[in-house]
């Protein structure tokens, strides 16, 4: 399947439900649809979601080295990430309270949403597992590092606390990774609502994203140049990056190894996670600012996905 019809399910899907929350705020139907809904998803199908989709995963199919290869594309994909971001947020003199934000919207991407279903289709069930490696080490740092800065900007300065690192969604990680560690399940009686549950997270939060673009103006995304050069250097100059380092290192010679890149590289080049529009508003981060820019980097992948999937195919396979 090519990859343009493959990026547009998974993005129309996420679009369709923004639309729905656009058009309710939009004509007041349901007015002030994103006051709240920041807390429920937060503190409650956020952490359900985190839990059940680290606890369901069979990491039985890849070798340990193919897991500790991916983390580490991941973990070094990330931190390079939210350093460059944040240097060239103060070098287009992004203002001081967004730059953090601005740096994680250019750093965390949205690998579970789009990525799953996007990956699924391109590479099956082998591909799958290597995107689930890249998420969780997206999730460890989001959920821990990430959270713990934003949860700091929000309060009055201080010391390290640990405190500030701990919420429903921590706690969740590490409740998921020790049930994924231990090979434990939750019994039927409570897997079944519990899954149910944490499939709502998706839409509430396009919902939500949908509500507060009816309560944004959009030009301000498009006219800022500072946005569109985050949005080049996650989606295209990271995995060209990547793409030329694998090429010149001769790293991708086996078919395996390949997959295993290729998948990697895709998940890097993903738009702005949708969750950080969530954060933004639980941590009074400017999250209009989250949602145009999350709005932008989506609209601007169903151009640079299938382009860094051709060009990671062309070098890798």
């Amino acid at each position: 399947m090519s990859g343009w019809p493959v990026a547009f399910v998974p993005i129309s899907f996420l679009a369709i439900i923004a639309i729905i929350g656009y058009a309710a705020e939009r004509t007041r139907f349901v007015p002030d649809i994103s006051s709240g809904l920041s807390r429920v998803i937060v503190n409650i199908t956020l952490p359900v979601t985190i839990i059940m989709s680290i606890s369901d995963q069979d990491v039985g199919g890849i070798s340990f080295f193919d897991i500790v290869v991916v983390a580490g594309i991941a973990f070094a994909a990330i931190f390079s990430l939210l350093l460059v971001q944040y240097f060239f947020a103060k070098l287009f003199k992004v203002d001081q309270t967004r730059r953090l934000l601005h740096s994680y919207l250019g750093s965390f991407g949205n690998v579970v949403f789009l990525g799953y279903p996007f990956i699924n289709q391109l590479f099956g069930t082998q591909g799958l597992f290597y995107a689930i490696v890249y998420s969780i080490v997206n999730e460890l740092i989001l959920w821990s590092v990430g959270a713990y800065f934003l949860n700091k900007r929000s309060q009055e300065p201080g010391n390290w606390s640990l405190k500030r690192m701990l919420n429903p969604n921590t706690l969740s990680f590490c409740i998921g990774i020790s049930m994924l560690l231990l090979g434990f399940r939750f019994p039927g009686i409570i897997h079944a609502p519990l899954l149910r549950l944490s499939q709502a997270t998706v839409p509430l939060s396009m919902l939500f994203i949908g509500s507060m673009l009816a309560q944004t103006k959009l030009q301000a995304a498009i006219k800022d140049s500072a946005r569109w050069f985050m949005c080049f250097i996650k989606m295209l100059f990271a995995p060209l990056s990547i793409i030329a380092l694998a090429c010149f290192f001769g790293i991708a010679s086996e078919q395996a190894n390949s997959v295993l890149l290729i998948v990697a590289i895709l998940q890097v080049a993903m738009p702005s996670q949708t969750i950080l529009a969530v954060l933004a508003d639980r941590y009074d981060a400017d999250a209009p600012y989250a949602v145009q820019t999350i709005f932008l980097s989506t609209l601007l992948s169903l151009l640079t996905l299938p382009f860094i999937y051709f060009v990671a195919v062309y070098f890798l396979a």
